[in-house]
């Protein structure tokens, strides 16, 4: 056996984690396309991802980058190219047949029939005729390349998660090599299987509720994994990674400050009439709901583990993890260790960002007779405050590119930060 992969083997494991948002997803290509394009020499021949867990948008990109794992120096740019050269006729539609379908979407009086038929075998249901994304992601990604890479061991594991519509629990399915499943959570609502990762399981994931088909897998059927996992860290961390980055979709919240419904009063002319929110504004932020954040719950939470084991050994001595570890193996399958993490996150909201391209006006000329004033009605009149659905559908290559340039944007204010990262 040649050295190479004993080395690998011995080496930190380093798992990339992508969250969801539908085409919020676009920041991710950025921050790839920094670390694989302008990192220095050395750096890019250490950043390394063996693990490599994705949710919703962030599944469909982590198959994307599963896929080209035995090509690093291309990856960053090929998957922005992806996001960049997107319209949105190329992912959903909106024709007669949807608008006709309309009524039954909102009340549900049908159960595989009609839309199904216009969606094709295996969706379920949404608003949007989503069969050009279906395209996109068979097309796009050589699924088969996904195997092979764990089977040559420059991946150890990929997860993507979605949501099982009939129980309401995370199913994370696993592709590991010889489908040898570690030892998964013992949270009830979550299940692992193991699986060769296929497009439906990437389009399960990215299944927008209300607005995105359901997915049909082996007669069940799945929605946005994004609903209760939507940034997998716990996943990499079973899979074996020793040091997680973490790339966010949301923009870090002020101390203090929440998003609300309504502009500050300071700076609302005091006789302004409070309007009622729109639909969209509400879908928006149910949707902001659904799809929520935990990261920073995640990572304090992965910070005091890690101190944990700092301070036993401290008082302890060596013996100290081996102790511990034996005890919670016990209780949990795996025993606990010192993973570093380090997350890359946008620094300003998306939304405004996609507010600010439908105010441009080129995006609705491309997007079509119908999309394009659906689009415009979605962004109401409030400007920024209602961009959030918006900029979950906003599939359009100069938005993509603005989002790609932003996330290239944050990773270089964190430079030093990402080398030192992959150095460890």
């Amino acid at each position: 056996m040649d050295e190479a992969p004993v080395r690998r083997r011995q080496a930190a494991l380093t798992g990339l984690v992508l969250s969801g948002g539908g085409a919020r997803g676009c920041y991710e290509a950025g921050v790839i396309k920094y670390i694989r394009n302008e990192l220095p020499a050395r750096t890019r021949a250490q950043a390394r991802f063996e693990i490599i867990c994705g949710t919703s948008v962030g599944a469909i990109n982590t198959c994307f980058l599963a896929a080209t794992s035995h090509q690093p120096e291309v990856q960053g740019r090929a998957l922005a190219d992806v996001w960049e050269r997107l319209r949105i006729d190329g992912v959903y539609q909106v024709g007669l047949k949807q608008l006709l379908n309309l009524p039954k979407w909102l009340f549900g009086s049908r159960g595989r029939g009609e839309i199904d038929d216009a969606l094709g075998p295996g969706r379920l249901g949404g608003l949007l005729n989503t069969s050009p994304l279906d395209q996109l992601v068979r097309r796009g990604t050589r699924w088969g390349l996904i195997d092979e890479n764990i089977r040559s061991g420059v991946l150890q594991g990929v997860c993507v998660n979605a949501t099982h519509v009939a129980s309401g629990k995370t199913h994370s399915f696993v592709h590991v090599k010889d489908g040898k499943m570690p030892a998964w959570s013992t949270d009830p609502g979550v299940v692992a299987r193991a699986v060769k990762i296929g497009p439906e399981h990437a389009l399960a994931s990215a299944a927008i509720p209300w607005i995105f088909p359901c997915v049909d897998i082996e007669g069940e059927v799945y929605c946005d994994g994004g609903l209760k996992l939507n940034t997998p860290i716990s996943p990499a961390i079973r899979l074996g990674a020793d040091r997680l980055l973490v790339i966010g979709l949301r923009a870090k919240e002020e101390p203090g400050k929440e998003g609300g419904m309504m502009l500050p009063t300071e700076s609302r002319a005091p006789d302004a009439v409070e309007q009622s929110p729109s639909a969209a504004f509400l879908l928006g932020k149910i949707l902001n709901s659904f799809l929520s954040d935990k990261t920073e719950y995640d990572l304090q939470r992965l910070e005091r583990f890690n101190s944990l084991i700092d301070a036993g050994e401290r008082a302890y001595g060596d013996g100290f993890k081996e102790a511990l570890g034996a005890s919670m193996t016990k209780a949990r399958g795996q025993s606990y260790r010192k993973v570093e993490a380090l997350m890359v996150r946008p620094n300003e909201d998306i939304a405004a960002v996609a507010s600010k391209h439908l105010r441009l006006g080129s995006v609705v000329t491309r997007a079509g007779p119908i999309v394009g004033p659906l689009l415009r009605r979605l962004a109401g009149t409030g400007g920024e405050r209602e961009g959030d659905l918006l900029s979950y559908l906003l599939f359009d290559g100069e938005y993509a590119a603005d989002l790609v340039a932003m996330g290239m944007r944050d990773s270089d204010a964190m430079r030093q930060q990402l080398i030192d990262f992959f150095a460890a």
